[in-house]
């Protein structure tokens, strides 16, 4: 993306996401949704969007658009993450992509009125960086606007965090943040022992909470989370299979193989195969 700050809308939503299989996106972005149903999973989270609902698309994650309404009213506002560092923003000491992407909760459905307020600044935002008229101050109100844009998205955060939370068992928060914790650290931590000391925990309590609320065990979980990123990789990017394997730390080229064909039924080959025919 070369702008810092690009809006999709249903007439180019595809310009932005992809379909039929798991990716990347480019940037992190803020959704929209005013109208429609948009069915997605977000590494192993099912999320199922409809009207009213604004949602935080973090570029780290792995994303696989699973259903797409044909009545879609959506703004995706995408913005690069060293863009909002650069922003006088004053969200708890953090920059906004930080402190987005740590909240375990990140899609929110809002009442009609608070709705209406983000999404009416969206489309402030998309006539201003669309216009010809370009004014002298034209990149200090974009940031301004966005600015306020990442302050309503702040607000909203911090008002239904709380809440979404209270909604939850003990079980399912400590599996929220196993979740959470895996997606931060998958690559480089494979054993249960590590999970279960980040949320001080025994690792057999861990495991018996995975089984009993996701009806999967720990090792299951981590391994959803390598393929899910493998398939990612061998269908967006152009990386060739063994650099693929070492960015994955697996031993060799042999072991990743095994491993995806294990897990998914098919080689790494044929499956890239099937996306870069």
């Amino acid at each position: 993306m070369e702008k810092p700050i690009q809006i999709f809308d249903a007439h180019n939503i595809f310009d932005f996401i992809e379909i039929n299989h798991p990716y990347h996106t480019e940037n992190p972005a803020f959704l929209i949704l005013k109208k429609g149903k948009l069915i997605f999973t977000e590494n192993l989270n099912r999320i199922e969007l409809e009207e009213n609902y604004v949602a935080l698309v973090d570029s780290r994650e792995v994303y696989e658009i699973l259903e797409i309404s044909d009545d879609l009213e959506i703004f995706l506002v995408a913005f690069n993450r060293e863009y909002t560092e650069k922003l006088p923003l004053k969200i708890n000491r953090l920059n906004a992509y930080v402190y987005f992407q740590n909240e375990l909760v990140r899609n929110f459905k809002l009442p009609t009125s608070q709705f209406e307020k983000i999404w009416k600044n969206v489309d402030l935002l998309k006539n201003i960086l669309e216009s010809e008229d370009f004014t002298t101050h034209h990149d200090e109100i974009v940031r301004h606007v966005f600015s306020s844009l990442v302050y309503q998205f702040g607000d909203t955060v911090s008002k239904n965090s709380d809440f979404s939370k209270q909604k939850i068992s003990r079980k399912q928060e400590l599996v929220l943040h196993f979740l959470k914790n895996v997606g931060e650290h998958f690559l480089k931590e494979k054993e249960v022992t590590f999970y279960a000391e980040q949320q001080f925990i025994t690792s057999r309590h861990l495991s018996a909470v995975l089984k009993e609320v996701t009806g999967n065990t720990a090792g299951q979980l981590i391994a959803a989370f390598v393929l899910k990123e493998a398939k990612a990789q061998l269908s967006s990017s152009d990386k060739s299979i063994y650099q693929i394997s070492m960015d994955l730390k697996f031993s060799d080229q042999y072991s990743f193989g095994h491993f995806f064909k294990k897990h998914s039924g098919e080689s790494p080959q044929v499956y890239r195969k099937r996306f870069k025919s």
